[in-house]
């Protein structure tokens, strides 16, 4: 079921006739992106945008095209938001985190700007963008995370959202008026239920999973003298600020979990060679500690002894 053709009257309609402009305006508008044409015909585009407290709303007509949000743009984020994307004609195919969905008129979907991902939008398309702050909700990310390039089922309810912020966004606002936050509060309680039943299975189940996958990657990498917490989120293809709060739900850090993970390991290469084949400073290298003073120490404050003296005790049992 297509959703409702809302055209907002705002007063920043913008037209173009060429991709510079467009995307000029679209880096003006959302987190900078990079876009490339995909129509033989000369380029068009255009796009009402309207300011909702924090949010953005932006009502889209274009040609055909393709839209990336590169790993280097993403990496350059100063902060986060979650862009929800509403089909209202034409198809789109939005990709991040190894999902894809295929959107036609009358579906609705979503992306997080902290991470890459792509758009191919055909000709004559036309959506609507809600750029939603990651500050308004601390769930988002996680949301984001779980639900990002997958298709939002319940039409009825994203059906409602669209047609409440469209019809605020056409009564032209001022920047206080406080009609702004009722509308916009009722609008996030609808969104957020929508995104917590499509982000199942449950929570707890989920941090588990990207902890272990955390784990696994940590053990896989321990000699790396890069091994950071920016590296760690990268490879989890999450946000760092979604890695610290993981992490932060099960009282550690990405610094303790990377430390305590290697401590651990090494530990283990010590109970496998009790005869001493292997150096304290071969262990303490192969396991990312930069010398086998820093290792002896971080070993000594976790299990209460020196490595050499925890090796010769367990030689002895």
């Amino acid at each position: 079921m297509p959703y409702p053709q809302h055209r907002p009257h705002v007063s920043n309609a913008s037209r173009f006739s060429d991709l510079g402009g467009w995307q000029d305006y679209v880096n003006a508008h959302f987190p900078p992106l990079q876009m490339t044409s995909r129509t033989a015909a000369a380029f068009h585009a255009q796009a009402n945008s309207c300011q909702l407290g924090e949010c953005t709303l932006t009502h889209i007509g274009t040609a055909a095209s393709d839209v990336s949000r590169t790993p280097q743009l993403a990496r350059r984020a100063n902060a986060g938001y979650l862009k929800v994307l509403w089909q209202l004609a034409g198809t789109m195919e939005l990709s991040q985190d190894r999902r894809s969905v295929h959107l036609d008129a009358g579906r609705a979907a979503l992306c997080d700007t902290t991470r890459p991902y792509r758009l191919r939008v055909s000709d004559g398309a036309r959506l609507a963008v809600l750029l939603i702050p990651y500050d308004v909700d601390s769930r988002l990310p996680r949301y984001a995370e779980r639900v990002s390039a997958t298709e939002l089922t319940d039409v009825p309810t994203m059906q409602a959202a669209l047609g409440a912020i469209t019809g605020l966004a056409r009564s032209r606002p001022q920047a206080h008026d406080p009609g702004i936050g009722d509308v916009m509060q009722g609008v996030g309680a609808m969104l957020a239920a929508t995104f917590a039943r499509a982000a199942e299975p449950d929570e707890a189940d989920l941090d588990a999973q990207r902890i272990q996958r955390a784990r696994h990657y940590i053990a896989t990498h321990l000699a790396s003298s890069d091994l950071t917490p920016e590296r760690l989120a990268s490879a989890l293809c999450v946000s760092r600020r979604t890695l610290y709060g993981l992490l932060g739900r099960h009282g550690t850090t990405p610094a303790r979990l990377i430390s305590e993970t290697r401590l651990q390991h090494a530990r283990t290469a010590l109970a496998r060679d009790p005869a001493g084949q292997q150096s304290i400073t071969d262990i303490a290298l192969a396991h990312g500690f930069g010398d086998s003073a820093r290792f002896s120490h971080a070993f000594k404050d976790r299990f209460g002894q020196a490595p050499s003296v925890w090796r010769a005790g367990n030689a002895q049992s």
